[in-house]
C-alpha cells in the first residue's frame, strides 16, 4: 500500500512538473508584475521620475542629466528608514502598543541595510567601494521601506490588524488591492553627493513576493520580503557595476526554493 506521505509527495512532484512544462512549453510568463506604490512623502519631488525600462528594474526612476559614476569612488549605506511604513500606511495606528511589531520594523530596517552593504562587499568588480563617513568622491545611498503587504495568514498567526487604508486612500491590509492580492515590499531610495547633498539618483518600486511550492520560511511580519530586498540589493549593485546601457532585469516570479 502506498502511504499517504508519498502520495502527497508524488501530487506536489506531479505539481511542479506541470507548472514548469507550462512556463517552458506554454508561454507561462515567470514575471508578474505589480502596480506601483503610491509616493510615500520620504521622497521629495517624486514627480520627476519615470520609468526607464531600458535600463533600470524599478517602476520609476530620475537620474542627474550629465552625472557620471566614474565620478564617485565611495559609497555610504545611510540608516534605513521604516517610519513612512509605520506612520502612512497606518501599521502603527492598527495596532497601537504593540511593541513587538515596532521591533520588528526596526529588525526590517537593520537588514536592509546589512544586505545591501553585504551585497556591495560581496561584489569584486571594480567599480564602488563601501566607505563609512562622508568625503569628497563619495555618494550616499538612502533607503526606505515604504509599504508591506503581509499574507492574510502571517496576520492570522500573529494576530495583527491590519490598517485599513494607506496613503492617497489605497488598501494596503492582507489580500491588498494596492498589490494584487499577493505578499509585497515598496521601496523607495536617493542617492547623494555626500558633500553637496545635491540628489544623483532617486528610484521607487514595488515588488510582490515569489510563489513557492512549500513555503517553509518562519512565521514573521515581514518574512516574505527578504528575497526582494536582496533582489534590490543585487540590482543595485549591477547598476553600478554595469555599463549605461546594460539592461538590469528583474528576477522571476516563480521559485522552487523552500525556503
Amino acid at each position: 500500500m502506498i502511504s499517504r506521505r508519498k502520495t502527497t509527495v508524488g501530487r506536489i512532484a506531479v505539481s511542479c512538473g506541470c507548472i514548469l512544462l507550462g512556463v517552458a512549453f506554454l508561454g507561462i510568463p515567470m514575471g508578474c508584475k505589480t502596480a506601483p506604490a503610491p509616493d510615500s512623502g520620504f521622497l521629495k519631488e517624486p514627480e520627476k521620475m519615470a520609468p526607464q525600462k531600458e535600463r533600470f528594474p524599478f517602476d520609476r526612476v530620475w537620474v542627474k542629466p550629465g552625472v557620471k559614476k566614474e565620478d564617485y569612488d565611495y559609497l555610504v549605506i545611510a540608516p534605513v528608514n521604516t517610519e513612512y511604513l509605520m506612520e502612512n500606511t497606518g501599521w502603527k495606528a492598527a495596532n497601537p502598543g504593540n511593541d513587538d511589531l515596532e521591533e520588528s520594523a526596526r529588525k526590517l530596517a537593520q537588514y536592509t541595510e546589512e544586505t545591501f552593504r553585504e551585497a556591495f562587499q560581496k561584489d569584486e568588480r571594480p567599480g564602488v567601494k563601501l566607505a563609512t563617513q562622508a568625503g569628497p568622491r563619495t555618494a550616499v545611498l538612502e533607503l526606505a521601506i515604504v509599504e508591506l503587504v503581509p499574507s492574510k495568514a502571517v496576520l492570522g498567526a500573529l494576530r495583527l490588524a491590519a490598517p485599513a487604508f494607506g496613503p492617497a486612500g489605497i488598501l494596503v491590509g492582507g489580500g491588498s488591492a494596492a498589490a494584487g492580492g499577493r505578499p509585497s515590499v515598496a521601496i523607495e531610495g536617493r542617492l547623494k553627493d555626500s558633500v553637496t547633498g545635491e540628489e544623483l539618483f532617486v528610484f521607487a518600486d514595488r515588488k510582490e513576493s515569489q510563489m513557492r511550492i512549500i513555503d517553509l520560511k518562519a512565521v514573521t511580519w515581514w518574512g516574505h520580503a527578504k528575497d526582494i530586498i536582496k533582489d534590490w540589493a543585487s540590482e543595485c549593485v549591477e547598476l553600478t557595476k554595469t555599463p549605461k546601457d546594460y539592461q538590469v532585469k528583474e528576477r522571476g516570479f516563480f521559485t522552487l526554493k523552500p525556503w
